[in-house]
């Protein structure tokens, strides 16, 4: 490491911050990994000599060696030639490229090119969420092309150096690397290229490499960049063809964390004060202070920052924080935000404040706002010096909502959006952590069933992240269910949002995540709103799906995976195996079409007992003579809400049958669907009751309009997930079931 640390060193003092092929070569034989057998034939030397003996095999390959050259085949910088014939073509490069350092003579590595498997790219970066991270993936010239074609998490592999625990973490990393499937022979008509064990080396070579030279370590260097392209496979040996190397001087440790006891003081106040509130007007920190109210905080700790010797709202008034009679948990600041400096400076030092709800924007969100910014990161800075537990969430948030702390710091009329005072029964306990404030209360208000326990809005992230609240929210063993929008993560943020999710799945909780800045436009569309950076989008699916969450693909999904999470939590998914039941044959075919063999769930046929049982039901109604037994069930429109009813009993209890889709057309006259027709008697109510008692995931899709809201209601009032289209439903099942499997969690703990 000391050689390889000396290689940053001199080309730090030319000036450059990218090492060459040649000095790259040097570094990973410094780490014992195989490189081709070189010399450099600098410029003014003549002749190659006993040097060119010295190769191996009747050819070479020449490469141009320059630092300010990456892209050597695109610009004519490579040639394979018959070693009779190099040194005419060393002096034509040499004529091509006056600035090159020298030309690069290497050995000639035999090896299939374009070939699945014999060439692999393993690369690694910096990452400031994540910290370093290992890619391996398919290699060559048209890698990133090849890479592009294939469906998101198949190449390449990713990995976390942070969270690998050991050996058995990069064997599960390798086995899941889908290019080597092709290098060790694991396809079909495949034949073992190459040893697990001689790319494992690879892996801890460059693991070892990071952990070196990376941010807060040893070193004053920190490797940006590091790839290895192509990584061929010859003859059982994995040799370096190419290699690219970026660095910079290293950078501190990590951000300063808040406390557990900070995050819990937003999240369950004992105390509240409210900064902003007008006694004459509806302003915001009025609607807030009402809100407080509204969801059954208790007054006499509830205070209201302001020279006003009244009271207002029945709520006493005191003119600095200093003055507060007790410590206050949650301090909600919604003052013009030249204001919020100094008033943050007056909470930090009067040692009566925790966690302060900032919810005050323009700080950082837009040009000329820098300076306010600063000002109050320098403020909670010198805050949490003095108090451990002083921390800010926002700013440029909604807000908090907490029912069990009895506590909606929104400032959205009541009348606009009614939270905080309750709970839906009929749903998995859950909390909604987002960056956008719009986001939660436009989930929420389509979703009207959905009632979170915490609904926390976390804005710019000055102090708190979201991935802080999560950190914490997934410790609380009532909450079944983690929501959460992301636009951007700050540092070390990747890897506590991994290890949550971890943690949530390890006990058995369902973690659903929207990231939103995804492309370079979403990217900085996100800068305008939080001034906060985003990251890389397929880093985070990988990871975070490697740990266990359901990753939305788009707002609809997220809706869709929310809707199936909170009604069906708890219910084993078993082998994944559905039945699929319907009324109306487009229904039946969507849903089939929906139902891959490989995929999370399957559809069988009914076999024994279960095929008797339905057979039987089918001609008890008069409906053999039009249905088969089979699945999709299409139970045409003729079929009442008994069949129905029968069918899906006989579905649920048998054991060939692990989860439930029920679609039906509702305008059918033989099926109870309005309110005046008794819907309490209907098929979607016994549904409800049926599912109870399996134990097993049903969900439902009504695909027709608003006359059928009630119907759609009563579903929900029983605990039925309903879709609007069978095609979502079926699909959203199958992500829900593909996480509900996930039973093996590998995730390295941060350090104490």
């Amino acid at each position: 490491m000391n050689q390889i640390g000396s290689l940053f060193a001199a080309a730090a003092a030319q000036g450059r911050w990218t090492l060459s092929e040649v000095e790259v070569y040097d570094a990973l034989d410094a780490l014992g990994l195989t490189t081709p057998k070189r010399f450099l034939a600098a410029s003014g030397q003549s002749g190659l000599g006993a040097r060119l003996d010295a190769l191996p095999g009747d050819k070479v390959v020449l490469k141009v060696s320059s630092h300010k050259t990456l892209h050597k085949t695109e610009s004519g910088g490579v040639k394979v030639c018959a070693k009779a014939e190099s040194s005419a073509r060393v002096a034509e490069m040499r004529g091509k490229f006056p600035e090159a350092e020298g030309i690069l003579v290497s050995e000639f590595v035999p090896h299939a090119m374009f070939s699945m498997g014999q060439e692999l790219m393993l690369g690694a970066r910096a990452d400031k969420a994540f910290g370093p991270l290992l890619t391996l993936g398919i290699g060559g010239t048209d890698a990133e092309g090849l890479t592009s074609t294939l469906k998101p998490g198949f190449s390449p592999a990713i990995a976390a150096v942070k969270l690998a625990a050991g050996p058995e973490d990069w064997q599960r990393f390798l086995d899941r690397a889908w290019v080597w499937r092709y290098a060790s022979g694991n396809v079909r008509g495949g034949k073992r290229l190459a040893e697990d064990a001689a790319m494992l080396r690879w892996i801890d070579g460059f693991r070892r490499l990071l952990e070196r030279f990376s941010d807060g370590g040893s070193s004053p260097w920190a490797i940006e960049e590091v790839e290895v392209n192509p990584l061929a496979v010859s003859e059982g040996r994995l040799v370096a063809l190419d290699g690219v190397l970026r660095f910079r001087k290293a950078q501190p440790g990590a951000r300063a964390f808040p406390s557990a006891k900070a995050v819990w003081s937003l999240l369950k106040p004992a105390t509240v004060a409210v900064a902003g509130v007008s006694e004459k007007k509806m302003n915001m920190g009025r609607i807030i202070l009402g809100n407080v109210i509204e969801a059954g905080f208790d007054k006499s700790r509830l205070f209201v920052l302001k020279d006003y010797a009244g009271g207002i709202d029945g709520v006493r008034c005191f003119k600095a924080p200093a003055d507060f009679p007790e410590p206050v948990d949650m301090f909600v600041v919604a003052v013009p935000s030249p204001e919020v400096p100094e008033l943050l400076r007056q909470a930090a030092n009067s040692g009566q404040v925790r966690g302060v709800a900032l919810i005050s924007g323009g700080m950082g969100e837009k040009e000329g706002s820098e300076k306010v910014k600063d000002e109050v990161l320098a403020v909670i800075a010198e805050g949490r010096r003095k108090n451990p537990d002083f921390a800010v969430s926002g700013g440029n948030s909604l807000g908090i909502v907490s029912v069990p702390g009895k506590v909606n710091t929104f400032f959205i009329p009541k009348k606009k959006l009614a939270l905080g005072a309750e709970e839906n029964p009929a749903h998995a306990r859950t909390a909604f952590i987002s960056q956008s404030g719009a986001f939660v209360i436009s989930v929420v208000s389509k979703l009207e069933w959905l009632k979170p326990a915490y609904c926390v809005t976390v804005g710019n992230q000055m102090d708190v992240t979201v991935c802080d609240f999560v950190e914490q929210v997934v410790e609380d063993g009532t909450v079944k269910v983690v929501l959460v929008y992301l636009e951007g993560l700050k540092e070390g943020d990747g890897l506590k949002l991994v290890r949550s999710v971890a943690r949530a799945r390890a006990a058995g909780k369902t973690v659903i995540v929207y990231k939103a800045g995804r492309t370079p436009t979403g990217t900085k569309a996100v800068m305008g709103h939080t001034a906060s950076i985003a990251g890389d989008f397929v880093v985070l699916r990988s990871l975070l799906s490697g740990a266990g969450a359901l990753v939305a693909e788009d707002f609809d999904s997220f809706e869709d995976l929310v809707q199936v999470a909170c009604f069906c939590h708890g219910r084993p998914v078993g082998q994944g195996r559905v039945f699929a039941l319907s009324n109306a044959g487009f229904e039946t075919a969507g849903m089939a079409d929906n139902i891959h063999p490989h995929g999370p769930i399957t559809a069988v046929m009914p076999e024994g007992e279960l095929a008797r049982s339905l057979g039987e039901t089918l001609k008890r109604h008069r409906l053999d003579s039009i249905v088969d037994v089979r699945n999709p069930l299409d139970a045409t429109p003729m079929a009442a809400d008994a069949p129905l009813i029968e069918v899906a009993d006989a579905v649920l209890e048998s054991a060939q049958v692990d989860c439930l889709v029920a679609a039906g057309i509702p305008l059918t006259p033989a099926m109870k669907t309005l309110p005046e027709e008794g819907l309490a008697d209907s098929f979607i109510a016994k549904l409800g009751e049926l599912a109870r008692k399996s134990g097993k995931p049903v969900v439902c899709s009504v695909a027709c309009g608003s006359l059928y809201e009630p119907y759609v209601a009563e579903a929900r009032k029983h605990g039925l997930p309903v879709f609007r289209s069978a095609d979502r439903a079926v699909r959203a099942l199958a992500a829900f079931n593909l996480v509900s499997g996930f039973h093996e969690v590998h995730i390295q703990p941060s350090n104490p």
